[in-house]
C-alpha cells in the first residue's frame, strides 16, 4: 500500500491581473492566498502521513521564479523531509526549465523531472521498491507534441503512476500543450495518472483514476469553487481518493432569477438573503452576482446608478478571516415576455438579428480589424466567443430599444 498527495498548478507569485482595484488589505490577502493554500497542503500531507507528494506542473506563475517563492517551497519541502516524505515535481508551461531563477540547494527528498524525455523514478520504502513514477518537465514554455507514446507500459507488480501536465483532447479552456488522448493513457496500465494544467477538478477516468486535481487557489472569477488537492491511497487493485479544500479565498458565481419580483426593494432583500448563504467560518468569498431572467424591473435596472449603489451597499467593509466581498454585479436581465415580443416584432430588430445570424456579415464587419497588425492578435475568436458576442449584442439592442419606447 502507498499513500500520496496529488496537487498541481500552484501558480505562486500570480499577479492577480485586473484585481488591483480591490481594497488594499483584501488584494494583499489574495496575493498571499496560494502560499497559504500550499502550506495547508503540506500540513495535510504530514498529518495524513503520506509516503510522497506529487506536484504536476506550474509551481510558479512564470519562468522568472522569485526568490521568495523558491525559498517558501524549499522550507515546505524541508518540513516534508523531516517526516521522511518524498516530493516529485514536474514543471509546466508557466515555469519551464529555460526560465530564469536563482539556483538553490534543494532538500534530498525532492526530485525534479527533467525535460525532453520521460524519466522513470522508483519510490522505495524500508529498502523495498513499491512504486515507479513517470514524468517530464517542460523544457520550454510551449510543448505542443504528444509525449504519451514515450511513457513506458507497466510490466511488473509495482504501483505505476504517470505525471503529466497537459491538455486532454476534447477539452477546451486552456492552451493546448502536451496534448493527449485518455485512451492512450489507459493503455499504459498505470494505477494512477496525476494530471495538471486544467484549473478545474476533473476525473477523466475512475478505473484507474486519471485526474486533474485543479489549481490550489482560484485566481479570477472564472475559477470558482473549492480548490486544493487529493490524498490518494493505492492498495492492491483498489484506489481510494479524498479531496481536501485548502484555498483561503473562494470565487463564486451567484445567478439570481428575477421573475416575479415587483419592486427594487424585493431585489435588495433577495440579494442580501442569497449572499448570506455563502458565508464560511474560515474562508473569504469573492462573489460575482448576475441578475438574470425576464422581469418587469428591466427598465429600472437600465439605470446604471442604481446598480452601482446596490453593488456598493452589498459589499462588506470588514475583510477578516471570514468575509463575502461582491466583486461585481452584472445585469443580464431581459424585458418581460410581452415587452420582449413587442420589441422583437419590430422591423429594425429583425433586420439586426438577421445580420447577427449571418456569418458572412460578421466576418465582413471585422475584416479591417483582422488585417490590422495589432488588433488581429485579439480577435482569434472560437465558436463560443461568437455565441457570447451575439448574446451580448442582442441584450444591448433590447436595452436600447426599450429605453426609446
Amino acid at each position: 500500500m502507498i499513500k500520496f498527495l496529488h496537487c498541481a498548478d500552484l501558480h505562486l507569485d500570480s499577479p492577480f491581473k485586473g484585481l488591483s482595484s480591490l481594497p488594499e488589505r483584501l488584494f494583499k490577502r489574495l496575493s498571499e492566498s496560494a502560499f497559504l493554500s500550499f502550506k495547508r497542503l503540506i500540513d495535510l500531507a504530514i498529518s495524513e502521513k503520506v509516503d510522497f507528494v506529487i506536484i504536476a506542473g506550474d509551481l510558479y506563475d512564470s519562468g522568472n521564479r522569485s526568490l521568495k517563492a523558491q525559498s517558501f517551497l524549499k522550507n515546505c519541502f524541508t518540513r516534508l523531509e523531516n517526516h521522511n516524505i518524498k516530493v516529485y515535481i514536474s514543471h509546466g508551461n508557466h515555469d519551464p526549465l529555460d526560465g530564469r531563477w536563482v539556483d538553490l540547494d534543494w532538500p534530498k527528498n525532492v526530485h525534479f523531472f527533467e525535460g525532453n524525455s520521460i524519466q522513470s523514478v522508483h519510490f522505495e520504502k524500508d529498502g523495498k521498491k513499491l512504486a515507479c513514477l513517470h514524468g517530464f518537465s517542460y523544457e520550454t514554455a510551449a510543448v505542443t507534441d504528444n509525449r504519451t507514446l514515450h511513457y513506458p507500459e507497466k510490466k511488473d507488480h509495482l504501483y505505476h503512476i504517470g505525471i503529466l501536465h497537459g491538455q486532454a483532447d476534447g477539452y477546451s479552456g486552456h492552451s493546448r500543450y502536451a496534448p493527449f488522448l485518455v485512451t492512450e493513457l489507459l493503455k499504459k496500465g498505470y494505477d494512477y495518472w496525476a494530471l495538471g494544467h486544467i484549473h478545474k477538478r476533473m476525473d477523466l477516468s475512475t478505473d484507474p483514476p486519471v485526474r486533474y486535481s485543479g489549481n490550489i487557489q482560484g485566481r479570477h472569477s472564472g475559477e470558482t469553487g473549492e480548490k486544493g488537492g487529493y490524498i490518494v491511497t493505492l492498495n492492491g487493485s483498489e484506489a481510494e481518493s479524498c479531496f481536501y479544500a485548502t484555498s483561503d479565498i473562494e470565487w463564486h458565481d451567484l445567478v439570481l432569477q428575477l421573475e416575479g419580483l415587483d419592486s427594487l426593494q424585493e431585489l435588495i432583500t433577495l440579494c442580501e438573503k442569497e449572499i448570506s448563504k455563502y458565508q464560511h467560518p474560515q474562508k473569504g468569498v469573492l462573489l460575482t452576482i448576475r441578475l438574470s431572467g425576464q422581469t418587469q424591473l428591466f427598465k429600472e435596472l437600465l439605470d446604471g446608478t442604481f446598480l452601482e449603489e446596490l453593488e456598493e451597499i452589498l459589499r462588506e467593509e470588514d475583510h477578516g478571516t471570514s468575509f463575502i466581498h461582491v466583486v461585481s454585479l452584472k445585469n443580464e436581465t431581459k424585458p418581460s415576455i410581452h415587452d420582449e415580443m413587442s420589441i422583437k416584432q419590430s422591423g429594425f430588430f429583425q433586420d439586426i438579428s438577421h445580420v447577427l445570424q449571418d456569418e458572412h456579415e460578421l466576418q465582413q464587419a471585422i475584416s479591417e480589424l483582422s488585417t490590422h497588425k495589432t488588433a488581429r492578435k485579439y480577435i482569434a475568436l472560437e465558436d463560443q466567443d461568437w455565441e457570447d458576442i451575439k448574446k451580448q449584442a442582442e441584450r444591448l439592442l433590447l436595452s436600447e430599444l426599450h429605453k426609446s419606447r
